[in-house]
Formats: structure tokens, sequence, C-alpha cells
């Protein structure tokens, strides 16, 4: 870039900001091209070095992310959180741990209270409990045991390690607790095979006068749905209108899903009906709802609404009536499902394929 040298001083904070922005959109294209101004007008700072190195990790190019992390010489904790956090969310967790070891080598660049989160939801996803309890170890001993943040992803850990009773340990011991640890329990225990647990830390939750969030909503409800408990699947539908909390089409997928497995059809559809947006999961809740409900019948017309509102089921919808139509009754049905997966080139997953054998 020519120019005088104050004008070139002020193009920096530009570039600086276009680069957050671009990050923020995820705009690699964008990204790269500003690059490439940068370096070829002489501007490329070691600042903007690092701004660009963090813009192409939030954009997801890993690679060039990378090189330029190790081309940076002076790298604070802020960098190494965000390759760390850009290998997690790219499904690279061991690159994600090895950058964390490389980090402790250095005595300037100590952890802080946003790296353990990255690590210890590396060690999550990699199953690696050993490692992920020397983590826990070390937020003892440098006194981010405090941090709920630290301290949720922990519980998380330890939920996903299967380790209910260790994260019940840590759960009673925090600190302080934010809407995020109650949902943390709550389908930690659910997913561990604790449903009443769960429903008992849920309306503990409630009692203690924490306000439950979306995540609150779609945590309790398949607890309801499995406990066929559908008197407090209606109060945790009220929470949802009176709170305001159904701006996310999970909860309303939720609220469906969990009325038909308590049996209650109508008020599924209630919920269905009333629906501004719907997505696959939502017409396949309740397709599952009608097959399991014995309304096969039901289910089929639903698939054909489905179908005129340019909604394409996925290989659990069609997985789920080729199972209902297994008897002689809906044979005819059957074969001609499995002719529409032929033609959709969904034949081979899996789960239908079984299902076909079944009906052939």
């Amino acid at each position: 870039m020519n120019g005088p040298p104050h004008v070139r001083q002020k193009a920096k904070p530009l570039f600086t900001k276009l680069l957050q922005n671009f990050a923020a959109t995820k705009s690699l294209t964008k990204v790269k091209q500003l690059h490439a101004i940068i370096t070829s007008s002489g501007l490329l700072s070691a600042h903007l070095h690092s701004i660009i190195a963090v813009a192409y990790a939030n954009s997801g190019h890993v690679s060039n992310a990378r090189k330029l992390f190790d081309e940076i010489p002076e790298r604070n904790s802020f960098l190494y959180n965000t390759i760390m956090r850009m290998y997690t969310q790219n499904g690279s967790s061991y690159d994600s741990i090895r950058l964390f070891a490389d980090m402790l080598r250095l005595e300037n660049n100590l952890p802080d209270n946003y790296t353990y989160p990255i690590v210890i939801k590396a060690c999550s996803d990699l199953a690696l409990r050993e490692l992920g309890v020397v983590l826990h170890g070390r937020t003892l001993v440098t006194g981010f045991d405090r941090d709920t943040f630290v301290q949720n992803c922990l519980l998380a850990m330890y939920t996903s390690f299967g380790e209910i009773e260790v994260a019940r340990k840590l759960f009673d011991g925090m600190w302080e607790r934010s809407v995020v640890s109650w949902n943390t329990m709550i389908s930690g225990y659910y997913k561990n095979g604790y449903a009443n647990q769960a429903l008992e830390v849920f309306n503990w939750m409630v009692n203690n006068g924490v306000e439950p969030d979306s995540a609150s909503v779609v945590s309790v409800l398949p607890v309801c749905g499995y406990l066929k408990d559908v008197e407090v699947g209606r109060r945790v539908h009220v929470l949802v209108e009176s709170k305001g909390l159904g701006n996310n089409i999970a909860v309303w997928n939720a609220l469906v899903d969990m009325y038909m497995k308590c049996g209650s059809i109508s008020e599924a559809r209630l919920v269905f009906d009333g629906m501004s947006e719907r997505d696959v999961v939502t017409w396949t809740s309740m397709i599952s709802g009608y097959i399991l409900n014995g309304e096969v019948r039901n289910a089929l017309g639903l698939l054909r609404s489905m179908q005129f509102n340019v909604v394409r089921p996925n290989a659990v919808t069609i997985a789920s009536l080729l199972s209902a139509c297994s008897s002689l009754y809906y044979l005819k049905d059957g074969r001609c499902l499995h002719g529409w997966t032929i033609r959709q080139k969904l034949e081979s997953e899996i789960c239908i394929k079984q299902q076909i054998y079944i009906v052939i």
C-alpha cells in the first residue's frame, strides 16, 4: 500500500477490524484476500500476523492458521487457546492436546481459564479419562476450581466417561452453579440411565429459583418422555410458553417427541400444527410417534404431507416407516417405500437396509 506513513498507520486498525469481521462470519475467501493485500503492501506487522492467524483459525482453515502460528516467535495464551479451540472444533483433538503440552513447556504461556475448557473437552472427545483426571488436579492446584466455566466442562467430561457419582460430587461442591451446570447434570444423569435422578435435579433447579433456558427444556423433556411423566412434561410446556423459551425449534421438537412418547397424541399434534417452522426432525418425531402409538396409517399420511411441504425424509424417517410396514397389512406400502428409497439413493443406509430385509 502506497501513501504517507500516517495513512499506512491508520490502515492497520482497519485491517484488524476487517479481519475480525471476516472471521466472525467465517468468510475464508475474504480473509485470504485481505491477507494477500496486507502482505503485498508491506504492512505485515507482528500484531497483524497474529490477527491473521486467529482469523484463519476462526474461519476453520487449519493449515494456514497453524503455519502462521508457527511463524510467530512470541505467542501468548490467547493465540494458543485459539489454535487449540480450532483443532477441537475440527475434530483434531489429539493436536489440541499436543499443543497444550507444548504450551506447558513455556514459562510465560501458562494455561488460563479459557485453556482448560478446551483441553478438557478434547479429553472427553477422545475418552482420555486418565489425562482428564490429571487436568482436574491441575485446576485444583492452579486455583481454577472456583471458575464456573472450567467446572462445567469437568462436569460434562465426567458424565461423558459415565462417572456420574464423581460428577455429582463435583456439582455439589461447586462454589457457584450456572444454568449450564444444572443442564449438564440433568442430561448427564439421563444419558447414563438415571432418569429419575435427572428429573429430581430439574425439580431442585426450579425450586431453587434458577431460571431454565431452552437447553434445560431440551435436556428434561426426553426424561419426561422416557418416564412417561406427562404431568411434568406439561409443566415444562407451560414454562416454555411463560418464559418465552420457544425461539429454538429444538424445544418444540422435544415437546412433540415427549407428548408422543407419553401417548398424548392430540397434544403432540397441537404443538406440531402450531409450529411456524418444521424441520425433518419435527416430521420424523410425529411419524415415529404415530407408529409408536399404533397409528401407522396416520404416519403414512404424514409422510405424504411431509413431501408436499418439500421436506425430504431422511434415513431415520424411512426406517421407522419400513419397520411399521413389516406386517402383511401394510406390505404394499412397504414395497412402495422400498422403491422410493432406491430412487432417492437412501437404500445404502444401514438402518434402512435392515428394515427392507424385513419388508421384502
